[in-house]
C-alpha cells in the first residue's frame, strides 16, 4: 500500500513511541492488577499500601484539593530549574575559561554535593525562613551540579584542532564560543538538563517537607498524619507526572535546538 511521505514519517514515529513506552506500561498495568488483587483478597492491608483503585479515586475526588499544591510545587521546581540553568552555564563557562576559578571553586562545588539534601534543607530553611526562597535555594543547589559538570565536560571535549583552526582564522573568543564550543557541547549539556529536570521536582518536594505553606510535599505529610494513605500515594503519582512532564519538555527542547541529532539517531 502506498503512503505519502508525511504519513510514513508519522507511522515510523508512532512505532518508535510504542516500542519505547509499551514495555514499561505493560509492566505497570500488571503491577497495579497484582496490587489490586492482593488488596481485595486482604493479603495487603490498606494501612500498609492502599489499593490502586482507592488511590485513583482519591485523584479524581480530591483534585480541587491537589490543584493549589500542584501549582506551588510546579512553580518552585520550574523557577529553581531555570535559575539553576543560568547559574550552571555561568559557572561552567568561568571554570572553563579561568584556571584559577576552576582550582578554587570546583572542589568546593564537588564537596557541596556530598552533603545529603535531607540534611542541609532544614539548615537552609532555618537561615532563610519559611518562604519560597529556601525552597528555590534547595532546587538550585540540587540541579546546579549536573548542569555545570555536563556543560564543562562538553566544552573540554571539543576537538582542539577546531579551536586552533578558529584561532588561525582570527575568530574572536565569542565567535569561537558561538560557532564551535556551544554547538559541540550541546549533547552533553542536554544530558545534564535531563537529569536536573527530574531532580527539580524532587528537590522542591524535599524542601517542602522542611517548611510550611502549600506544595505536594506538605500535602503528603498532612495526608500521612491523618492516615489518608490513598491521598498520600495520589500525591506521589502527581509528583511522578510532574517529573516526567519536565523531562519531556527538555527532550522536546533538545530536538528543537539540535535538529541534526535526529539524522544521527536514524543512521544509528
Amino acid at each position: 500500500m502506498f503512503f505519502p511521505k508525511k504519513e510514513k514519517s508519522s507511522l515510523r514515529w508512532l512505532g518508535r513511541v510504542l516500542k519505547l513506552l509499551l514495555p514499561p506500561l505493560l509492566f505497570i498495568i500488571v503491577l497495579l492488577l497484582a496490587l489490586q488483587f492482593l488488596s481485595d483478597s486482604g493479603i495487603l492491608k490498606s494501612f500498609v499500601l492502599p489499593a490502586p483503585s482507592d488511590v485513583f479515586q482519591s485523584l479524581g475526588r480530591d483534585m480541587s484539593l491537589f490543584s493549589p499544591h500542584i501549582i506551588q510545587t510546579m512553580k518552585i521546581a520550574l523557577l529553581g530549574f531555570v535559575l539553576s540553568i543560568f547559574a550552571g552555564v555561568l559557572f561552567a563557562l568561568l571554570i572553563y575559561r579561568f584556571k584559577i576559578v576552576y582550582r578554587i571553586f570546583y572542589p568546593l562545588v564537588v564537596a557541596s554535593q556530598t552533603i545529603p539534601t535531607m540534611v542541609i534543607t532544614p539548615v537552609i530553611v532555618l537561615i532563610f525562613g519559611y518562604s519560597d526562597l529556601p525552597r528555590l535555594f534547595v532546587v538550585v543547589l540540587t540541579c546546579f551540579f549536573p548542569i555545570t559538570i555536563s556543560l564543562f565536560r562538553g566544552l573540554r571535549s571539543v576537538d582542539r584542532d577546531l579551536l586552533r583552526l578558529m584561532q588561525t582564522m582570527g575568530a574572536s573568543s565569542w565567535e569561537t564560543m558561538r560557532h564551535v564550543l556551544f554547538p559541540a557541547s550541546m549533547p552533553q549539556f542536554f544530558s545534564g538538563l535531563r537529569i536536573s529536570a527530574t531532580y527539580s521536582v524532587m528537590a522542591a518536594v524535599l524542601a517542602e517537607w522542611s517548611g510550611g505553606g502549600d506544595g505536594l510535599g506538605i500535602l503528603m505529610l498532612r495526608s500521612k498524619r491523618s492516615f489518608r494513605f490513598d491521598r498520600m500515594f495520589a500525591a506521589v503519582i502527581l509528583i511522578i507526572v510532574l517529573s516526567l512532564a519536565f523531562y519531556g519538555i527538555v527532550i522536546l527542547l533538545e530536538r528543537v535546538t539540535m535538529p541534526w541529532q535526529k539524522s544521527i539517531r536514524q543512521n544509528n
